[in-house]
């Protein structure tokens, strides 16, 4: 098993808040581990798309983002929409298996409860807008909490969140995004 200590040996400037989020629920997958091979092979080459030295020249802050759906990056958008699809018209394209309907429903609950994401998701600004690394439900709950009609707030007595959340946002030494 991976702990939070196995990755901060490659990446010890990295906030733990990051790290567990993001990389060791991954490392702790059947088949993953850490750290990734290199050349990068399998899931982690599809997950990370450079090399964990690429990775160790990225800095992460917390900021305040504006995470409404035209600021997504293209691919976070259509991300998104296969989210809608499967998980408010239940189309059947993979993006609404294991536990998503119960996740999503949940962080609907505490954004429309608190206003604000449960945890700061991870995300890398590139060309296109926000490049979601971690966080996708979290993400797509804002996005339906945003078009909630004010007659359903009013009914269920919660509230619209602000546009603009707390994220991680990564950003590498030399400006070099991660697509």
């Amino acid at each position: 098993m991976t702990t939070l200590q196995d990755i901060k040996k490659d990446l010890p400037d990295w906030p733990d808040d990051v790290i567990d989020q993001w990389l060791l629920k991954l490392a702790n997958q059947t088949g993953m581990g850490w750290p990734p091979s290199e050349p990068l092979a399998g899931r982690w080459k599809l997950l990370l798309t450079h090399p964990v030295s690429w990775w160790k020249e990225v800095t992460w802050t917390q900021q305040k983002r504006d995470c409404s759906f035209d600021k997504l990056s293209i691919d976070g958008r259509k991300t998104m929409n296969n989210m809608y699809d499967a998980l408010i018209d239940g189309q059947d394209n993979g993006f609404g298996g294991d536990n998503s309907p119960a996740r999503f429903q949940r962080q609907l609950s505490i954004l429309t409860t608190t206003g604000e994401f449960e945890r700061p998701p991870v995300l890398f600004p590139i060309a296109s807008g926000l490049s979601p690394l971690d966080g996708n439900h979290r993400i797509f709950a804002h996005h339906i909490a945003l078009q909630l009609a004010d007659e359903d707030l009013a009914k269920y007595k919660v509230k619209r969140p602000d546009a603009i959340q707390t994220v991680w946002i990564g950003s590498h030494k030399n400006g070099e995004d991660p697509g």
